[in-house]
């Protein structure tokens, strides 16, 4: 069949096309699509003490952690409902720090505070972290049961809170882990862009 120059326009529009679409995807900054966050924490008066960094992986979201300012030892650490780090009040009309970022995030319903490796128990329930003698803190930790992707299961623009005490995995609704000390907002951010991040090497503290 002959081929003519109207043809051959057509036959490299067709290949073209594709290539293009390949190239718009690979040029996606990193961070795009929910596949990144930055919360960068603080204290109560509103003092720097560090950052956690998230990216959506396969299993779920792994967090990695890198805090400073604690009391040595073991501190409870999880994802709470609200995105904000207020003050608020309590029943008694007592003021909680960070307390308007709610409760642990339990967009299943459960009711039920637990072991992060427990089936059944709030999503935001994480490990503990382990402060050295000072104040430093980090861990890594994949939650399998949240997304940084739009939908119910989406810790996007929620908090990340530090107790003063240890997590003891049992007691509703926050393991007895005392007293709010650090906070941070859930953020998109580009990957390529976040220093700070721990090595490989590091593994959760439980």
């Amino acid at each position: 069949m002959r081929t003519t120059s109207w043809d051959r326009v057509l036959l490299a529009a067709a290949v073209a096309l594709p290539l293009i679409g390949c190239a718009q995807r690979a040029a996606a900054p990193p961070g795009a699509g929910g596949s990144g966050a930055i919360a960068k924490l603080a204290t109560a008066t509103g003092a720097p003490a560090g950052q956690a960094v998230l990216t959506a992986v396969p299993d779920g979201v792994e967090i990695v952690v890198n805090v400073q300012g604690l009391t040595p030892g073991q501190h409870g650490f999880h994802i709470h409902a609200n995105g904000k780090c207020e003050p608020s009040s309590d029943a008694a009309g007592k003021t909680v720090a960070f307390g308007a970022a709610g409760g642990h995030f339990d967009p299943e319903g459960t009711g039920r505070h637990g072991h992060p490796d427990h089936g059944v128990r709030h999503a935001g329930d994480a490990p503990n972290l382990m402060a050295d003698a000072q104040g430093r803190a980090t861990l890594r930790y994949v939650s399998p049961k949240v997304t940084l992707a739009p939908g119910p299961n989406s810790i996007m623009g929620r908090a990340l809170v530090v107790h003063a005490d240890p997590d003891d995995y049992q007691t509703n609704p926050a393991g007895n882990s005392g007293g709010r000390v650090l906070c941070g907002v859930i953020q998109p951010a580009r990957l390529d862009a976040v220093v700070g991040s721990i090595g490989p090497e590091r593994h959760l503290v439980r």
